[in-house]
């Protein structure tokens, strides 16, 4: 009988030489004014790592290569530091800079984790609240799909010797 093979649910993704380049993407995508306490950037890093795990081993390769492109890409740009050890305010002009870039994968890396870190940072309700986002108070959700769906009333047509009249 051949053993039953399972996904390994606990899986990470991000090694420790990863972890701080996620950290200081979230930092300066999220709190450049150091709004997030380091406590929640570092629980961050491990919601992106369990958001990531998952993934096919294709795309977990794509990522923490990129994590490495994201890492050393200052040296493209004359800096000779690591993007991990430059100041918040660096990073951020740093990755305004990826984004602008003219060659055409260094945005995508940008895009890519802006997008995920982005999904996940406002998951949380507090981050939500603290956007101004109403939350469970809105009453949009309150409509039906038929009250949507209904015909409203038009405007009476008006004709063009109407329009012309005073």
């Amino acid at each position: 009988m051949v053993p039953l093979l399972t996904k390994d649910f606990q899986r990470k993704t991000l090694r420790p030489r990863h972890r701080p380049i996620v950290r200081a993407l979230a930092e300066a995508l999220f709190s450049p004014d150091g709004e997030a306490s380091p406590e929640r950037l570092d629980a961050f890093v491990d919601e992106v790592d369990a958001f990531i795990s998952p993934a096919s081993k294709t795309l977990r390769f794509g990522l923490v290569l990129m994590l490495g492109v994201l890492r050393w890409s200052p040296l493209l740009f004359g800096k000779f530091r690591l993007f991990d050890s430059m100041t918040v305010a660096e990073r951020i002009h740093h990755l305004e800079r990826l984004d602008q870039s003219k060659v055409k994968q260094l945005p995508l890396i940008v895009v890519a984790y802006k997008t995920v870190m982005t999904m996940l940072f406002y998951e949380e309700e507090q981050e939500l609240e603290g956007l101004g986002y109403p939350g469970y108070e809105r009453k949009r959700h309150l409509m039906t799909a038929a009250s949507l769906l209904k015909p409203r009333p038009r405007a009476p047509a008006t004709t063009a010797s109407e329009e012309a009249s005073p």
